[in-house]
């Protein structure tokens, strides 16, 4: 179980408070979804909970973050720049259980992804990917380390129509919990039993949350 408490983000430079009192409890299974405008703390709020170090340069961090026993997986939005030199191998190599994975085990997840068999083993420099390459790789790094709780930042952007369906089964399917960011409105109806709302009320002076669940009826509401 993933839980955060009383978190507050207060933006280090003009005072503004991004999230207020923010609460969360993600059990094995759950299916969560961060929506908003920009500049709402949707990736604050993800790069926090994967290391509240990734957020110290820009914002003041009040509240309690629970995640004993569990591993999490993270997807940036973007891809690193000391990631952007290394080869794909490279890259891959950096996850311990990269080198126990069987290759045909590589090769099977490459071509869901509708790529090369070989791929993973492939000299290419990261940098050199395509943007929906470059999340393909990333998710295999993460599938390959076996993470208990899946954290995506926007995971749907650039990658085409075969992947986007491969993306929408695993996180429909996987059993682990998954917490990712995401305007497609088709994934989330797809993939989604929770719905975090982060707004900014009141002409952007006030932070406010809303959290929806999907019911076994297939209706969504609001959590009290």
């Amino acid at each position: 179980m993933l839980q955060i408490k009383s978190l507050t983000f207060t933006h280090k430079y003009d005072l503004r408070v991004i999230l207020e009192d923010f609460q969360l409890v993600l059990n094995p299974g759950d299916k969560a979804v961060i929506i908003g405008e920009e500049g709402n703390g949707k990736s604050t709020l993800l790069k926090w909970i994967f290391h509240p170090q990734l957020t110290g340069d820009y914002v003041e961090a009040e509240g309690e973050r629970i995640v004993q026993g569990e591993k999490l997986g993270y997807l940036p939005q973007e891809l690193p720049e000391k990631d952007r030199e290394k080869t794909i191998y490279e890259f891959l190599c950096e996850e311990e259980l990269f080198w126990e994975t069987d290759s045909r085990e590589l090769a099977d997840m490459a071509s869901k992804m509708g790529l090369k068999t070989d791929f993973f083993y492939s000299d290419q420099k990261m940098r050199t990917l395509s943007g929906g390459e470059k999340v393909k790789v990333q998710m295999a790094k993460l599938l390959v380390g076996k993470p208990s709780v899946f954290l995506l930042d926007e995971p749907s952007n650039d990658i085409d129509i075969e992947t986007l369906e491969w993306l929408e089964k695993l996180i429909l399917e996987t059993p682990q919990a998954v917490l990712f960011i995401s305007h497609d409105e088709t994934l989330i109806e797809n993939t989604a039993n929770m719905v975090i709302h982060l707004e900014q009320i009141c002409r952007k002076t006030k932070s406010r949350y809303t959290v929806y669940i999907r019911d076994t009826e297939n209706i969504w509401k609001a959590e009290i």
